[in-house]
């Protein structure tokens, strides 16, 4: 997983013939077998399905690989794709900060947009599900209560997002304990871990 690279320098052009600086944001290349095979298992039936049962969650998607090996750029290159928004950009408009949203277009199957967050902190600590809890709320304009504990802002999360159909990034989970707290019971929503 490191045949990815990102162009920052905008499209190849001869000499004299370049861009106006700012003309062309940087893009993303590779990774075009990676992106297929995430998306082709976007659309296949899950165990849910297979048994005849609808999803009680949220799809997840598992991108692995080293540090440094590009999967965070993978996973918003996939969530701006799904979503018709400039993920990429965003990310690099909040200068590398988590937490971020971007809003959707509102239109396929991810209208509401991208939420990204942290699990893991500069230094290589997990972050605790109630500080990625109360992220996502502060993203969603939901208020977090005071004292409130993980289960309780894990609901919260749970319940914002029950009513929209959004791509939500995970970005550096370090375990699946870290993850399974902020799924979405909402099966029109997608977690990309």
């Amino acid at each position: 997983m490191t045949d990815q690279a990102v162009d920052t320098s905008g499209p190849a052009t001869a000499p004299g013939a370049e861009e106006p600086s700012g003309a062309a944001p940087s893009r993303f290349f590779g990774r075009e077998r990676e992106l297929k095979a995430l998306r082709e298992d976007i659309e296949r039936a899950g165990l849910d399905t297979l048994a005849g049962r609808k999803a009680p969650r949220a799809r997840v998607l598992l991108i692995a690989g080293r540090p440094g090996s590009g999967r965070s750029a993978l996973a918003e290159e996939l969530a701006g794709a799904l979503t018709g928004t400039d993920a990429v950009g965003a990310a690099a408009a909040a200068t590398g900060a988590l937490p971020w949203a971007v809003r959707g277009t509102g239109a396929g199957a991810y209208p509401d947009g991208v939420l990204r967050v942290g699990l893991t902190d500069p230094g290589g600590e997990p972050v605790p599900t109630e500080r990625t809890a109360g992220e996502l709320l502060g993203l969603l304009g939901v208020p977090v209560p005071p004292g409130a504990d993980r289960d309780e802002l894990s609901e919260l999360v749970r319940e914002a997002l029950a009513v929209r159909r959004i791509v939500l990034v995970l970005d550096d989970a370090a375990d699946a304990e870290q993850v399974d707290p902020l799924l979405p019971e909402n099966p029109d929503c997608l977690v990309v871990a």
